[in-house]
């Protein structure tokens, strides 16, 4: 039996694409090995990594970047053991972990993109959904769908009177941290209840009803609401443009609903600069900005006892800020303006 592409999930493809160009790149003599630099950490950003780092070892055969998806918490734990080169983190290392990364650190901003709410309700397109019920689904107080605070913001809609699954992560993840930061900044009572977490102690009325699923990875929350009718579930965008899968429109601070992508992303990031607020991106302002966008950072160390790999790390880094930047938007993430791209690369020296 065949199977379609489409099936494969996400970061697979990608990484099967990415080594089939390997395999033609410009080959090397036949007494030269490339460099391997090994990176992991955040999903977030990995569709996007993948396929700079693919792209650059066409350009550059003898530098090969390995980047490994195993979350926030696994590529910070990786870094500090030594076992990584670089790490990708969904959000800054406390000055604690810092002082664990032998040499020093330093954390570059390098992807942005959105969160979106991914849900699977056969027959309902374009679904908006208001803070007040975001805020209600995942605190389990909003339970089926046709609940009136979900109608409400969906007027003339058929929504099914069917039981709502909520799919969160499994792992310690960035992307759960920055979501349920943004709850957390809407909602005091979920501030109360949950908080902001990178694994989060989801309200037991979920879990109770058995209204909660989880999933590994953004891949593998896209995966579960793919499969279960009538769930919903976070992730980065890129893992939202799976064929199968319904994004909803969301209600921004000011009120305004917005769907994604890519003009709302850029409105909330430029927002969130002018705000010095890369770090703490919980609810940026502004009519047209898309209400829950987040930064992902680069983590290197400060010392490289090989001074070439140091050399290539900047290098790979730079061809980001530079030709990388064409295939951001591309790929579901928010080209960085040029002003962020001036203060990485003056960080990066």
């Amino acid at each position: 039996m065949k199977h379609s592409l489409h099936r494969i999930p996400l970061l697979r493809r990608l990484w099967l694409a990415a080594m089939l160009l390997v395999l033609a790149a410009p080959s090397l003599g036949a007494d030269e090995t490339p460099m391997k630099l090994t990176g992991a950490g955040a999903s977030f950003p990995a569709p996007l990594y993948l396929r700079w780092f693919r792209d650059y070892y066409l350009a550059h055969p003898g530098v090969l970047v390995d980047y490994q998806s195993i979350g926030s918490a696994g590529g910070v734990k990786d870094l500090i053991a030594g076992r990584v080169d670089f790490a990708g983190s969904d959000l800054p290392l406390t000055d604690e972990q810092a002082a664990r990364v032998p040499g020093g650190v330093r954390q570059l901003p390098m992807a942005a993109g959105g969160i979106v709410l991914v849900y699977n309700l056969e027959g309902v397109q374009d679904l908006r959904l208001s803070r007040q019920a975001l805020v209600g689904i995942f605190l389990g107080t909003v339970e089926r769908w046709n609940d009136p605070v979900i109608a409400a913001a969906n007027p003339g809609v058929s929504l099914p009177d069917v039981p709502i699954v909520v799919v969160a992560r499994s792992d310690s993840s960035g992307t759960t941290y920055k979501f349920s930061r943004h709850l957390s900044a809407v909602s005091d009572t979920f501030t109360e209840q949950v908080g902001t977490s990178m694994l989060p102690n989801w309200p037991e009325p979920l879990k109770l009803r058995g209204g909660l699923v989880r999933g590994r990875g953004n891949d593998g929350v896209a995966a579960n609401v793919r499969a279960i009718p009538g769930s919903i579930g976070y992730v980065q965008y890129a893992f939202g443009l799976l064929p199968g899968i319904s994004m909803a429109v969301m209600e921004n601070r000011a009120g305004n609903f917005v769907a994604p992508p890519a003009v709302g992303f850029g409105v909330a990031l430029k927002s969130l600069i002018e705000d010095r607020a890369l770090k703490d991106a919980a609810d940026p302002r502004g009519e047209g900005s898309y209400p829950i966008v987040g930064v992902s950072w680069l983590l290197l160390r400060k010392d490289y006892q090989d001074p070439e790999k140091l050399s290539a790390l900047k290098s790979v880094v730079e061809y980001a800020m530079g030709p990388g930047q064409d295939v951001a938007e591309q790929f579901g993430y928010i080209p960085f303006p040029p002003i962020l791209i001036h203060s990485v690369l003056e960080q990066l020296k």
